[in-house]
């Protein structure tokens, strides 16, 4: 009879964790924006990330006067992600420019990551204002770490397992009251 409930269990569990191995889980990390200051105190800088499905997130960006929420127009900026400390994202990269020139304030800045683990989110900032721009080379960073997903299918699982698992137990015990 205990041979029966373990031989249960060891199978439950071969099959959780085919189900889990064969899916290709999503990536996320955490939400909610963060708000940092530029290590020279030139701006404030607001990162949201905004995540879906397969890695992919959305970095909402905003240069704010220091102290407050008013948006700080004209940023010659770069966008950077490190993962380890060695770059593997650039904004400015993507478009053959060392850096970037914001009008508004705000920006959005998409990438897809290629597995989880700790990164740094490097909001470079080479100047402000309108041609000549007035140089500041700081920057603000924000550590963010990215997590597998557990698919529905997996989540589905072990709660069938759960129940399986504790049903055999149950009923295993009323025999051997009953015997």
């Amino acid at each position: 009879m205990t041979r029966s409930v373990f031989f249960l269990v060891a199978l439950l569990l071969g099959a959780i964790l085919s189900v889990m191995t064969t899916t290709t889980p999503a990536l996320y990390a955490q939400d909610g924006g963060m708000v940092k200051t530029t290590d020279k105190g030139t701006l404030d800088v607001r990162l949201e990330p905004m995540w879906s499905e397969g890695g992919q997130a959305d970095f909402n960006v905003a240069f704010l006067n220091p102290g407050t929420d008013s948006l700080h127009e004209h940023q010659d900026y770069d966008i950077r992600i490190l993962k380890d400390g060695q770059q593997v994202f650039s904004a400015a990269n993507q478009t053959g420019q060392a850096v970037l020139h914001n009008v508004e304030g705000t920006l959005t800045v998409p990438y897809t990551f290629q597995g989880n683990g700790d990164y740094t989110i490097q909001v470079y900032l080479a100047g402000t204002g309108i041609s000549p721009t007035i140089p500041t080379d700081e920057e603000a960073t924000f550590p963010i770490t990215v997590v597998p997903e557990l698919p529905a299918a997996g989540i589905l699982a072990v709660t069938l397992s759960a129940l399986m698992i504790t049903t055999s137990i149950v009923l295993a015990r009323r025999r051997r009251i009953l015997s």
